[in-house]
């Protein structure tokens, strides 16, 4: 169908019809903009758990040790999904449970939700501290669901140094 064709159609349109096909385009437009726009409306569109993933950190950390980091992960994610987790700067990652997927930039560590009959429940890395670092320190993660969805990692995002 061409253009041409489906302006002939539409002026041959009773006023009525061009009213209503106007009123339906509307409302398509409206409940893309308010699904694509609000994360938490695309969770609860999708059912996606509240708290896709929780971060668990030591209370303090010291310079030269090396300490472990638990992100519970809810079972239920579609496959896929990538748990993007950044580190603070210069601290390294030295080992990883499950392995991961990849490592994009220096301190940014990529795990991905298994296809089908694998299920993820937990992440847990080590991490190298540098000697001299005595100062809070933030981690940062989130979830990605396709190319659309981010979700922030909850739990514990700081850690101070003794």
């Amino acid at each position: 169908m061409t253009p041409s064709n489906i302006l002939i159609i539409i002026l041959s349109m009773d006023e009525n019809k061009i009213e209503f096909y106007r009123r339906i385009r509307l409302a398509v437009v409206m409940l893309c903009l308010f699904f694509f726009a609000h994360s938490t409306a695309i969770q609860g569109f999708l059912k996606l758990p509240e708290n896709p993933a929780i971060r668990k950190l030591p209370e303090k950390y010291r310079g030269g040790e090396i300490i472990v980091v638990t992100i519970n992960v809810n079972p239920f994610l579609p496959a896929d999904t990538k748990i993007i987790e950044k580190v603070p700067d210069g601290w390294d990652l030295v080992a990883a449970n499950p392995p991961l997927a990849e490592q994009p930039f220096r301190n940014m560590y990529v795990w991905k939700i298994p296809k089908k009959g694998e299920v993820l429940t937990s992440i847990k890395y080590a991490v190298s501290i540098p000697q001299g670092n005595i100062s809070r320190k933030e981690f940062t993660g989130y979830i990605d669901i396709g190319k659309s969805i981010r979700l922030t990692i909850s739990g514990d995002r700081h850690i101070w140094s003794e």
